[in-house]
């Protein structure tokens, strides 16, 4: 448990350090007065020391960053003053600074040790005792191949085909010690319509894989691309729900709970395998995601403010600050609002993990 939340601070700490570092750099080189940049979050504990115009200050909360902007001052330092393409840029540089974060630690998992998926398969993560599952013959550790001769690579394959059947899937194809065999299934009830259905419990994983080490020059170019796709997963996952391609309920989006359970399991395979690959490869991830989530066109997000600073240059001039203030706000505890929900089924429904 200590192991969980100290990973989570630290990776959280510096994903949030990270982004608010791409908000000062572009605000300091853009002349508008940043009043602190604070290490941690208030009550502050000392200034280390005021240069520029900006306190630097270290805080109580051991938690992430800050940058606290000027609201009043000289004409031109402060960032409402400011161009549309220079207010753009600051809501930028924090999501920027967060794909920068994501593709050096690809490039590090590229360039020290990158599995390379062979066989890709479904795999049984775990058989509940006295189950259907067990009954029928399913083994932890099993892979699934294929449903009813549908040849499955995925979860989400898995499961759509199953939907697809009303969950009268007839027989699987299974991979077990290296031997291959069809498991008929019984009648009766939904099969793999869920990630857990008659006691058999699915999961994401490969047949067997192969750690590659790249060169560093294409450590970096895989890594890009995979910042990229990590990134843009979120948009077309998000657009693939609305145009009810993926249902609702496969999708699980994960709060801070979810985060912490995900990099505690990561360290904790870290520390037993002396491989920082688990860690490093969650943290850049979830980089991406920060940064891709922060773009999403939502009030209180960067991407809602920059919604904002287009539709002013539609129309020629600037909003109501403080009518769109409160649209930012009203944004915010909306999503404060969700963030509560899915921590609530965080700590109800923990993440499944294998073993």
């Amino acid at each position: 448990m200590l192991t969980t939340i100290l990973t989570a601070i630290a990776v959280l700490a510096l994903l949030t350090l990270v982004h608010e570092l791409g908000h000062f750099a572009v605000a300091k080189s853009t002349g508008v007065r940043v009043e602190e940049f604070g290490l941690g979050y208030p009550p502050r504990l000392l200034t280390l020391g005021r240069w520029g115009g900006t306190d630097y200050t270290l805080n109580a909360i051991p938690f992430g960053a800050f940058v606290r902007l000027a609201d009043e001052g000289e004409p031109g330092a402060l960032l409402a003053d400011k161009r549309r393409e220079v207010r753009a840029a600051f809501l930028l540089g924090g999501p920027a600074c967060n794909l920068l974060l994501a593709v050096l630690l690809f490039a590090i998992c590229f360039a020290t040790g990158w599995p390379v998926p062979h066989d890709l398969a479904v795999g049984v993560n775990k058989v509940i005792p006295g189950s259907v599952a067990q009954a029928v013959g399913f083994e932890d550790g099993d892979l699934i191949l294929a449903t009813d001769d549908h040849e499955v690579s995925n979860s989400l394959e898995l499961i759509m085909y199953a939907r697809s059947v009303d969950g009268s899937v007839r027989s699987v194809t299974l991979r077990r010690r290296g031997r291959i065999f069809s498991l008929n299934l019984p009648a009766g009830g939904p099969w793999f319509t869920k990630i857990e259905t008659r006691g058999v419990q699915i999961r994401d994983a490969a047949g067997w894989t192969q750690i590659v080490n790249y060169p560093w020059p294409e450590a970096i170019r895989r890594a890009i691309g995979q910042t990229a796709a990590t990134a843009g997963y979120l948009f077309s996952l998000i657009t693939r729900v609305l145009r009810g391609l993926v249902p609702v309920d496969v999708v699980r989006p994960v709060g801070p709970v979810g985060i912490a359970q995900l990099t505690g399991q990561a360290a904790r395979e870290a520390a037993s395998s002396g491989w920082w690959f688990p860690l490093l490869q969650i943290t850049a991830a979830l980089s991406a995601a920060l940064a891709a989530t922060n773009l999403l066109p939502i009030p209180g997000l960067d991407g809602g403010r920059l919604v904002f600073i287009l539709l002013e240059a539609v129309r020629g001039r600037r909003f109501d600050p403080n009518r769109e203030n409160l649209v930012h706000l009203a944004g915010l505890i909306l999503m404060l609002m969700l963030i509560l929900i899915v921590t609530y089924r965080d700590i109800a429904v923990p993440l499944p993990f294998g073993r």
